[in-house]
């Protein structure tokens, strides 16, 4: 069997887990992988990823390919907890070209644990294929943009966090983040939220709305839409309420096919539960 110069030539790959100190050369890797992005969406996204809350037996920051010439690519995994389930959001994924044959082992090494449910919480056209075949599923297909004008329901919304709240460290952490983390209280209880803002439309002509990063169920956003959307409507934060999935409101408008959501694990993620992933750490 022959082989090729350019093979022999190949410095040996070495898949590792990402530590502290790599973080800063990882933004020059993925500006070089994604040119078109800021240098700030990642750099302010390293210094927020350095902030998540440790899970124990999960590797802190993800997995990279190492090379004599340096770091040749990266998997991000972003692991948070919801009582004793774990999720892993693998994001960033990124390998220089002439090493992309070994792609895969980033992949294998970030989804090695069965009892873990991984999210894939925005894939790339071109890894979709590959990542389909490992065993990824899509578990959201549509989102809905919610223009509750009709919804009269009384509430109160505030920013306060309760500190009995089950959730009250999830929401301070994105609080922190720059993300809206909100109570709603009506007569049926205290509903935790998380959102952030995103903007949607023609480059020029974008209008904003508020994306949903929690949420307990889908059910409580619903009966809370009317008093959310008044009070960013009020604010001026956004013409309305962006969520996976299909909603009862009224003036539901459905996106198919944008933003989907893939999934490993023994069994999908909860919708419209985007907390501790790239949606709140890189913006």
């Amino acid at each position: 069997m022959s082989v090729s110069p350019d093979t022999l030539a190949m410095p040996r790959v070495k898949c590792r887990q990402i530590v502290e100190s790599d973080l800063d050369g990882l933004v020059d890797l993925y500006m070089e992988g994604f040119p078109d992005t800021r240098r700030e969406f990642w750099s302010d996204g390293m210094a927020r990823l350095r902030e998540m809350p440790m899970v124990k037996d999960m590797p802190r920051f993800g997995y990279a390919l190492e090379t004599s010439e340096g770091l040749v690519g990266v998997l991000l995994t972003l692991p948070s907890q919801r009582g004793d389930t774990i999720i892993s959001n693998v994001s960033g994924w990124y390998v220089r070209k002439p090493y992309r044959a070994h792609s895969m082992l980033l992949v294998s090494a970030a989804t090695k644990q069965k009892q873990v449910i991984y999210l894939n919480a925005s894939p790339a056209p071109h890894t979709r294929r590959t990542l389909e075949a490992a065993d990824w599923k899509q578990y959201s297909f549509v989102q809905s943009l919610l223009l509750p004008i009709f919804k009269l329901l009384s509430g109160h919304v505030s920013e306060t966090i309760p500190g009995d709240l089950p959730e009250r460290k999830l929401l301070e952490d994105h609080q922190r983040w720059g993300c809206a983390s909100v109570v709603c209280t009506t007569a049926r209880g205290r509903f935790p939220f998380v959102f952030r803002r995103h903007w949607i439309g023609p480059k020029r002509r974008k209008i904003p709305f508020m994306e949903v990063l929690y949420c307990r169920n889908t059910g409580d956003l619903d009966h809370c839409s009317g008093p959310l959307w008044r009070y960013f409507l009020k604010r001026r934060l956004g013409l309305g309420l962006l969520l996976d999935g299909r909603s009862r409101s009224l003036l539901s408008l459905y996106r198919p096919g944008r933003d989907d959501r893939l999934y490993k694990g023994p069994r999908p993620p909860a919708l419209n539960d985007l907390a501790y992933t790239e949606k709140a750490l890189f913006r």
